[in-house]
């Protein structure tokens, strides 16, 4: 078999070439910008996984790709996505693993995904491999970033034995639109828009908990961001539109259990999305704890003059631990460390 291996984006390829080796697909296993089939296999992602490596989440081609132009990168802040991709970001050498995953939405109001801050060490000093997700973002609108997490979800529960990953501990984590991103693959991981014809459909999207951070989760006013609701779904959305992106309306039985922070001050995004997330979990039962703080602004609210909301992160982790997503620690605040429910006869 002959396998074509990508030097360089697909975006770069200047687009007449493309034409020619897209016309050779059938024969270097390469598959057009909409896949038209589903394919026999993924191709091989190179193992053990490297800090820093990049996975594409579509090597078969990216759904309903467009040409926007090139991607632009300053710092940490990806602009004009039109390659959604993970970055792999593997805990220390030496720390303790059991399998556990997290993917990583960074925020950006879909204008842009900007992976800067402090959010990767605090889950990988736990023993935890982060996959931070550049998502697709207003040049595509939605469905898109939907069909980007859920894949992430897919591609990682696949290839699971692989990477050195539990299949069955597998979250995910959003911090702002993120946020919305992270949700919609707790809420909306059968809806068959986020299906792509792919092999990989009939792997389960569902991530197995949730991290969100100073949330946007609902497009319906007046607690919805407005800006990130037209990024997401145009100047003019429909009410089915506004309802169907809303992941709050879309929580069941089924929802994985759910971490949320959120402040009083901040003023970009409301907590009522938190509080009407939290609502919705509590009506089916979803184990779910809701940290509510009276300072901090939007972001992740790791600045310690923030006091009390400086230390979620240690509350998430003993929530971590308490579920059996990570392994009891002697320097826990609990000593408790493990649910009983998790526990067998």
């Amino acid at each position: 078999m002959l396998v074509v291996i990508w030097p360089i984006p697909m975006r770069t390829i200047p687009h007449i070439l493309r034409l020619a080796l897209f016309a050779l697909a059938p024969l270097a296993g390469v598959a057009a910008d909409v896949p038209a089939t589903a394919p026999t296999s993924d191709p091989a992602i190179p193992t053990p996984l490297q800090d820093g490596q990049v996975i594409h989440l579509f090597p078969e081609g990216v759904p309903g790709w467009k040409d926007i132009g090139p991607e632009t990168v300053s710092g940490t802040t990806y602009t004009n996505i039109s390659d959604p991709r993970m970055f792999v970001r593997l805990p220390p050498k030496g720390t303790p693993q059991n399998g556990t995953a997290i993917i990583y939405c960074p925020g950006g109001g879909y204008t842009h995904v900007n992976t800067g801050g402090s959010i990767e060490p605090i889950f990988n000093r736990l023993g935890i491999t982060v996959f931070t997700l550049v998502y697709r973002c207003k040049e595509f609108g939605a469905p898109a970033p939907q069909q980007d997490v859920i894949r992430a979800v897919r591609l990682l529960r696949a290839h699971a034995a692989e990477f050195g990953l539990n299949p069955g501990h597998l979250g995910v984590l959003g911090d702002s639109a993120g946020s919305h991103v992270a949700a919609s693959a707790g809420t909306l991981f059968d809806d068959p828009v986020v299906n792509t014809g792919a092999a990989l459909d009939k792997i389960s999207g569902r991530p197995d908990f949730m991290i969100l951070l100073f949330s946007v989760l609902t497009m319906e006013d007046p607690n919805a961001s407005a800006n990130t609701r037209t990024n997401l779904l145009g100047r003019n959305p429909t009410p089915e539109m506004i309802e169907h992106y809303s992941v709050e309306k879309h929580v069941s039985a089924n929802t994985p259990p759910a971490f949320l922070v959120h402040s009083q001050q901040d003023t970009t995004v409301k907590e009522e999305n938190e509080l009407m997330f939290y609502a919705a979990l509590r009506k089916f039962n979803v184990p779910a704890e809701l940290h509510l703080y009276p300072i901090a602004t939007h972001g992740s609210g790791l600045d310690p003059a923030f006091g009390p909301t400086s230390i979620w992160p240690k509350l998430c982790e003993e929530w971590l631990r308490f579920n059996g997503w990570i392994a009891p620690s002697p320097t826990s605040l609990l000593k408790i460390q493990t649910n009983p429910k998790l526990e067998t006869p």
